[in-house]
């Protein structure tokens, strides 16, 4: 799957777009690096900025990023090489959560790698409503707080084309879960159908083949073109591993340009696991990518499926926007999900062009969901 950058304050990118730090030609007076065309045009390369996002899951977060866009092609390459962008942010949220990560999407020179990855410390929380479809009321859950180091990497050499093969590693150490005291959820979480691994703490180390198909045009915000991705990752106790099963992961994106200013896109994205996922690991619906509208968590299980589509029309040279939607569910096994029960998202957003060189917008997005949540994400970078 593919990883995107976290929200960002929209004007401030905008501003500090043209610092010190935007490599470009001068204009020809000093008040013409702040015209709109500008602005826009200006070859953005290392980027301090304010973040500020929002986002059910975390409520309002703050903090810094330094964002390093590049390109790792030459003159003398062979063929275009795509942008590359690294980032590194600390982040604290008025849920009293704290996230330190850094993350990396690189493609080397002539494309011949594709490298992957992101990690990090979190002190956080999250709202777990327990296991499968049928859960306790949205309103009934349990704010569950933990300590993690995570780290997810990929390493793809080029076969043909823009088709890579490689190896993916996933790291993740979740220690000091807690459960708030008289917790309903937790009882059916340790006996019955429930028996979830994990409860007060996980470790699992996986690694395997992961291949991908990236014939998008851009890595930011892609206008045509289609993306491929399948990975799987077996947790051994032989690579350090505290539970055994193995995960298999598929993301399909298609985008479809429509006279000039429209684009249709789709994407399907499938989480499938044999074994025993410790409560942090299993997949889940919802978040600001695919199935927005819905809090991360509310339904997860050791299977998911989900699907969305998106419209987007560019208004003018600076503004667009985007109607989406989504389905999705889980279920404890695989052929569970033919009778699982559909979750239904969507919603609409505005679009800024922060950055015409690299296609990066900034993105607004109000959605709601089948069971009738509201939910506000400001981000930067496309859903998919």
């Amino acid at each position: 799957m593919v990883l995107m950058k976290p929200a960002a304050s929209l004007f401030l990118l905008l501003f500090l777009s043209v610092d010190v730090w935007a490599q470009d030609a001068p204009a020809r007076k000093w008040w013409h690096r702040f015209h709109p065309d500008s602005l826009l045009k200006r070859d953005v390369k290392f980027i301090p900025i304010p973040v500020i996002q929002s986002s059910p899951e975390t409520g309002l977060k703050g903090g810094l990023a330094i964002d390093y866009f590049f390109n790792t092609g030459s003159s003398d390459s062979t063929r275009p090489t795509r942008d590359s962008y690294a980032w590194v942010q600390a982040l604290y949220s008025t849920r009293r959560q704290l996230i330190l990560e850094p993350f990396w999407q690189i493609y080397t020179r002539d494309e011949r790698y594709f490298l992957r990855g992101r990690g990090g410390y979190l002190d956080f929380s999250e709202y777990v409503w327990g296991v499968g479809q049928e859960t306790v009321d949205k309103k009934a859950y349990d704010n569950v707080l933990y300590n993690r180091i995570y780290l997810q990497t990929k390493v793809l050499r080029k076969l043909y084309g823009r088709t890579f093969l490689g190896v993916n590693y996933n790291y993740s150490d979740t220690r000091n879960i807690r459960f708030p005291a008289g917790s309903d959820i937790l009882p059916t979480l340790q006996s019955g159908t429930g028996d979830t691994p994990g409860l007060t703490q996980s470790r699992v180390s996986g690694l395997g083949p992961n291949i991908v198909f990236d014939y998008r045009n851009n890595a930011f915000s892609p206008t045509q073109g289609w993306y491929g991705e399948y990975a799987v990752h077996f947790y051994t106790d032989e690579l350090g591993s505290g539970h055994r099963y193995t995960e298999h992961q598929l993301d399909v994106r298609k985008y479809f340009p429509w006279r000039g200013r429209n684009l249709l896109g789709f994407q399907a994205v499938a989480h499938l696991n044999e074994g025993a996922v410790p409560l942090r690991e299993l997949p889940r619906l919802g978040g600001p990518f695919i199935m927005r509208g819905m809090i991360s968590g509310r339904y997860r299980d050791r299977q998911m499926v989900a699907a969305q589509a998106e419209y987007r029309r560019a208004f003018n040279r600076f503004l667009g926007g985007a109607v989406f939607g989504a389905v999705g569910g889980v279920a404890p096994t695989l052929a569970g999900l033919a009778d699982a029960k559909a979750q239904v998202t969507g919603g609409a957003g505005l679009r800024l062009l922060l950055n015409r060189k690299k296609n990066l917008y900034a993105r607004v997005d109000l959605a709601t969901s089948s069971d009738r949540n509201l939910a506000v994400y400001f981000r930067v970078m496309d859903a998919f």
